[in-house]
């Protein structure tokens, strides 16, 4: 295992390999004998024992279209597919009129650069918990501010 990469880290991508086989209806055998790799080595990576090598990394996103960010952090365990992701235009919308009147109500300003960066960063957060989290919006903008 790197340096960089911890047992939770593997163990969460494990989980989400777990995810990946099982949407796909492979056992686990079949599933590293589909990936050229023995069952005993894929067992590992699923059970967060080593470290998933970059080559299968990549491997199970080409061959399966597999979102290689959801891959790497998630979140769930369900697969995510490249492309898939969708914009949810109301959630962006929600965020983008909280942030501008909270400029507004503050007298402040943000430059563009700054402010497409919290506008996204905001979106994802709000994103994976399915609504506007206004208060971690608000710690956000004071930071930046």
């Amino acid at each position: 295992m790197s340096k960089l990469s911890t047992d939770y880290l593997n163990i969460e991508i494990g989980a989400r390999l777990i995810g990946v086989r099982t949407k796909l209806g492979y056992t686990q055998p079949d599933f590293a004998a589909h990936l050229g790799l023995s069952y005993r080595a894929y067992g590992n990576y699923e059970r967060g024992e080593r470290e998933m090598p970059t080559a299968l990394f990549r491997h199970l996103c080409d061959k399966f279209q597999i979102d290689p960010l959801w891959l790497l952090r998630g979140p769930g365990t369900e697969p995510v597919l490249i492309g898939s992701r969708q914009l949810d235009q109301k959630l962006l919308s929600d965020i983008m009129r909280l942030v501008e009147e909270w400029l507004e109500r503050h007298d402040a300003t943000l430059r563009c650069d700054k402010k497409a960066q919290l506008i996204s960063l905001a979106y994802q957060r709000c994103s994976q918990a399915g609504a506007v989290d206004a208060l971690h919006l608000q710690d956000m903008l004071s930071m930046a501010a």
